[in-house]
């Protein structure tokens, strides 16, 4: 291969290699050295465009977090209104405990008033407490405690039957003690017995 150099040279005179030396000693000028740098800068631009910017590498090395998720506890099941606890002790040593439902304010019921009544639905036994206003069987009072089952008298004390039964009310807590027989039956021995609801 034959590289021929013009006269005067310089590194910017655009010559190219060749083939064999052409008649008159002219040379391809299809290819230059010029362009050596030119391509050199090209490469360089497109190489710069290949490379992540501080954008694309904030980009790629953020951390993408999970949202976040909140844990929702089931609410308890809420009590009816006017509900508590009710405790009726008697003398014998037995013990009634019961959750309840109060009525705290006067009512019409099959035409009579009642001022309060205190009542319970739980197994085996349910309560019934009522006080009656004086216009209503001559303010009667009331506690009876009897099977959820059979719907049969296990105690009670009322002054429908004769016995001495004292009802109160203080704000929401209904205090009562009376003379029980067992199962409701008139002229049977009585025992005493305290209540206490917490309305």
């Amino acid at each position: 291969m034959v590289v021929v150099l013009p006269d005067p040279f310089t590194p910017s005179t655009r010559m190219t290699w060749g083939g064999p030396a052409r008649a008159g000693g002219a040379c391809s000028t299809a290819r230059s050295f010029s362009p050596t740098a030119s391509r050199k800068v090209a490469r360089t631009e497109a190489a710069s465009e290949l490379q992540p910017t501080d954008a694309d590498d904030a980009e790629s090395t953020e951390t993408i977090e999970p949202e976040a998720t909140t844990e929702v506890s089931a609410a308890p099941p809420a009590q009816p209104a006017g509900s508590g606890s009710a405790t009726l002790t008697l003398s014998n040593g037995e013990v009634f405990e019961f959750g309840i439902l109060c009525s705290l304010e006067p009512q019409e019921a099959a035409g009579s008033e009642i001022l309060f009544a205190v009542v319970s639905y739980d197994d085996p036994y349910n309560l019934d407490v009522t006080q009656f206003a004086a216009g209503s069987f001559d303010g009667a009072a009331n506690i009876s405690v009897y099977d959820s089952t059979s719907y049969d008298t296990v105690w009670e004390a009322s002054t429908l039957y004769g016995t001495d039964v004292e009802l109160s009310m203080a704000g929401s807590t209904v205090a009562g003690s009376g003379e029980f027989l067992a199962g409701g039956e008139l002229g049977g021995e009585t025992v005493t017995g305290e209540l206490v609801a917490n309305c």
